[in-house]
């Protein structure tokens, strides 16, 4: 047998090993038997087949050759070759580097043993649609499979410790991954794999925590977790649907979708949980647009306090750090809060994850927003008017002093930080808005005239948004008409001023301006069928208010107390019958001065 020395006088000198060390009976050789091209170690009895020189296209892997073991297939060994399928024995230990890359025709791949799958060692092999792994497989390397667009369905067996990064990345056919075993996805090794559609993974498998290790990226077709809907509905008290993710797949979710960029669920969710934030804390939906009543300061500042109710600063406890990815991502605070992780509805994020968050909240109020970043933290420029501010959500956090707005559209926060804008695009809505505001970061003119601290535009008296200079008639016929009254002849627009947080509380329950309100807190005409009960209702706020309702009597053609259930309540009740048919009705409203205010007559109408 003629042999082939593979380390020349050159390379032993250059790696500064002694050529000596290698006896004649040690070196490797290079052989040909059946189509095979082998080396082999006459000391250890194993074989590496090197390449391959046969016609056949169905290829069987010998598990010896010439008498020595097969254990090795060798880097780029059947590379680019027209072979249709392959059977691995289970003597193969490892397939190394581009073993079998770009083997364009092949369809199948068998391997029987305990071999480890080295880096893009079936790379591009863009027909293989059957593939089977024993479980004794220990790895699957860097690209291991990278663009095999055929491959439609994989199972990792439990042997597999690592599947690492790119291993399926681009397999755009894929549209089932079952997990079997303690196994660690590393980043993007499921990268584009647009098809999708359904995982099933074992509670002891994981992605890698570290930043920009995503296992799953860009798989816009999944919505199915072992065996289940990953999205859920429910309905809030109010009939408003709002999403859940299924709480069947918390361990997968923990385990690997908290470190997930544009997966199908987990934006979805994100989309629609938004959409239920944004409507039922300032009554915004952009599907309905006569139902915006709260001007764009006072949506943030609702938006500002989601956050901060809903979610907590990293505590990093458990092994947690503030680098990891799930506190860098776009659902960062979003899938915390879905997974209850800092207790019921409260989740936890740094200052990255908040700004993400904010950023989509914002986007779906219709608030044009950014996400800027210096070396050590994150935070937000918000466009309110035509003015640009800046807000640091966590900053606000005041635990028990509760929320603050001491970092809420101010003109700066950090001088001279060296702030830098990023358009992320790890969720549409962090797109939305994509002008170039790098000349602004550090030149925002003002804060938003909140001298008291409460979040609110001062002296803003109808909460219309509008400063009092350029909304004088409207602020002062608010603070003359209602506000005084309701708090106080005596009060002064700087009490005042302080209490509209209170008055804002009241239209947030009602869901309504303030014009608006106004005009719903009157009594309306009442029409009931006879032997029911008529309901006449004022809901003016204010301190100490009492009540005395009235009636007409066409008898004597005076107002007169009314003798009804409710008639020094803000509530009157009526009974429905011919004697109170077409009687009307008022009420006349005192304040702690005993100054009162009453409402237009009303009617009941018996039918």
């Amino acid at each position: 047998m003629k042999h082939s020395k593979f380390i020349t006088w050159l390379s032993a000198a250059f790696l500064g090993i002694s050529f000596a060390a290698f006896s004649p009976s040690a070196a490797a050789s290079a052989e040909s038997e059946k189509g095979f091209v082998y080396s082999c170690d006459a000391d250890t009895k194993e074989a590496t087949i090197t390449g391959y020189e046969g016609s056949a296209s169905d290829v069987k892997i010998p598990d010896r050759i010439n008498g020595y073991k097969v254990t090795a297939i060798g880097e780029k060994a059947f590379s680019n070759k027209r072979i249709t399928s392959v059977d691995i024995p289970a003597t193969v230990r490892t397939i190394n580097n581009k073993a079998f890359a770009f083997c364009r025709y092949m369809t199948s791949a068998d391997i029987e043993g305990a071999a480890r799958i080295d880096e893009l060692a079936f790379a591009g092999c863009s027909s293989l649609t059957d593939l089977s792994f024993s479980d004794d497989v220990p790895y699957i390397g860097v690209g291991a499979f990278l663009e095999c667009t055929a491959l439609d369905s994989v199972t990792i067996p439990a042997g597999v410790t690592v599947v690492d990064q790119l291993a399926f990345n681009s397999c755009s056919s894929l549209t089932s991954l079952t997990v079997l075993g303690d196994t660690e996805l590393n980043a993007n090794s499921f990268r584009d794999c647009i098809s999708l559609s359904e995982v099933q993974l074992s509670d002891d498998s994981r992605t890698v925590k570290r930043h920009g290790f995503e296992a799953f990226y860009n798989c816009p077709s999944l919505y199915k977790v072992n065996g289940a809907d990953a999205l859920q509905y429910k309905t809030d008290e109010n009939g408003i649907q709002y999403p859940v993710i299924n709480p069947a797949i918390k361990t997968a979710v923990t385990n690997h979708f908290c470190r997930s960029i544009k997966v199908g669920f987990v934006d979805d969710y994100c989309t629609k949980l938004c959409k239920y934030i944004v409507k039922t804390e300032t009554g915004y939906d952009s599907e309905h647009p006569e139902t915006n009543w709260m001007n764009d300061g006072l949506k943030a500042r609702q938006l500002h306090n989601w956050l901060i109710r809903h979610c907590e600063f990293e505590d990093s406890k458990n092994g947690e750090s503030n680098s990891d990815s799930e506190n860098q991502i776009a659902s960062s605070v979003f899938l915390s809060y879905a997974l209850n992780v800092r207790g019921n509805g409260v989740g936890e994020s740094v200052c990255a994850g908040y700004a993400r968050a904010y950023t989509m909240l914002l986007a779906t109020a219709g608030i044009e927003s950014y996400y800027i970043q210096n070396d050590q933290r994150g935070w937000n420029i918000v466009k309110i008017g035509d003015k640009f501010y800046h807000t640091d959500v966590p900053s606000d956090e005041g635990g028990n002093s509760g929320i603050r707005y001491s970092s809420f559209l101010k003109s700066t926060l950090r001088p001279k930080s060296n702030a830098k804008q990023y358009i992320l695009e790890e969720h549409t809505l962090l797109t939305t808005y994509k002008n170039d505001i790098s000349d602004i970061i550090e030149n925002c003119t003002e804060s938003y005239k909140d001298e008291n601290g409460d979040g609110i535009l001062d002296y803003d008296f109808d909460l219309d948004g509008k400063s009092f200079q350029y909304d004088f008639i409207d602020d002062l016929n608010a603070y003359q008409g209602l506000l005084r009254f309701a708090f106080g002849s005596l009060s002064s627009t700087d009490q005042i001023n302080d209490r509209m947080a209170e008055v804002f509380g009241y239209l947030c329950k009602y869901n309504m301006d303030f014009w608006t309100y106004l005009d719903y807190s009157c009594p309306k005409p009442q029409t009931v069928r006879a032997g029911g009960t008529a309901e006449f209702r004022v809901t003016l706020f204010g301190d100490d208010l009492t009540y005395q309702w009235q009636y007409y009597n066409k008898n004597s053609g005076a107002w007169e107390n009314a003798p009804y259930n409710g008639a020094t309540g803000a509530t009157l009740y009526v009974p429905a019958n011919s004697t109170t048919d077409k009687m009307e009705f008022k009420c006349f409203v005192y304040n702690k001065n005993q100054n009162y205010i009453y409402s237009y007559p009303v009617m009941l109408k018996v039918v």
